[in-house]
């Protein structure tokens, strides 16, 4: 396996050279802040499809608007299915935001993916920030940040579990993608999956969390010229 990075820039590190010889219980290496190792095997066991709060996922900068972002949060048996996909709109960065329906512990991230340019450069990953804008993502430290591997079928990606107790939410952050400006302007994802475990909500009586009941200003991406004042964009 080798990042985008590696593809891209012709980087003389490559990933498939960790694959053997040590423990894949730790939480990878962390090199200038981002964690580059991932375990060898992903699967549907432990999945945390189930308490998704899939009608409230939003992605923000998302071609097709917010509710695009649902599109990649699939079963692990559909996984590999490439007919639905998140793309960015204005430029390559996205934001994802993720709630959950129960108090989730989170342990890993499978993440699949556009191939070539179109993949993300970085995964910036934050816990428990409901209603993460494109300006906090730009002036907050994530919880976790990844480079991101690219494989065909996806790559998994190992979370530092004590950052990541107790979520009622999750917002993943792709600043950037692997074009470095040539012919792909857009990021793409395919597919979004999360291992753990969980527990109820206190209190909670089906009732569904609402993160944001309307967008914000920083929520939209601006076209060069624009002004938050002159800019609207149905369904953010």
């Amino acid at each position: 396996m080798s990042s985008c990075a590696d593809e891209a820039g012709g980087h003389g590190h490559s990933h498939g050279d960790h694959g053997h010889g040590h423990d894949h219980g730790h939480d990878g290496h962390d090199h200038d802040g981002h964690d580059h190792d991932v375990p060898l095997e992903a699967g549907p066991s432990d999945s945390l499809f189930g308490v998704v709060d899939t009608e409230h996922v939003v992605a923000l900068n998302a071609a097709g608007g917010g509710e695009q972002g649902r599109v990649v949060i699939k079963d692990w048996a559909n996984r590999e299915d490439e007919t639905k996909w998140l793309e960015s709109e204005l430029d390559d960065s996205l934001i994802l935001q993720i709630p959950f329906t129960a108090s989730v512990s989170l342990r890993s991230i499978t993440l699949k993916a556009g191939h070539g340019g179109f993949c993300p450069s970085h995964m910036r990953v934050f816990a428990n920030t409901p209603g993460l804008d494109f300006s906090d993502a730009e002036s907050k430290q994530p919880t976790q940040e990844f480079e991101v591997i690219q494989v065909r079928e996806g790559a998994e990606y190992q979370v530092k579990a004590a950052k990541f107790a107790s979520l009622t939410s999750l917002a993943l952050h792709f600043p950037h993608n692997e074009s470095e400006g040539d012919d792909e302007e857009t990021t793409r994802v395919y597919y979004i999956g999360l291992r753990g475990s969980y527990r109820p909500l206190p209190g909670r009586l089906n009732a569904s969390i609402v993160y944001e009941a309307a967008p914000r200003p920083t929520d939209h991406k601006l076209k060069q010229g624009d002004s938050l004042a002159s800019t609207h964009r149905q369904g953010f």
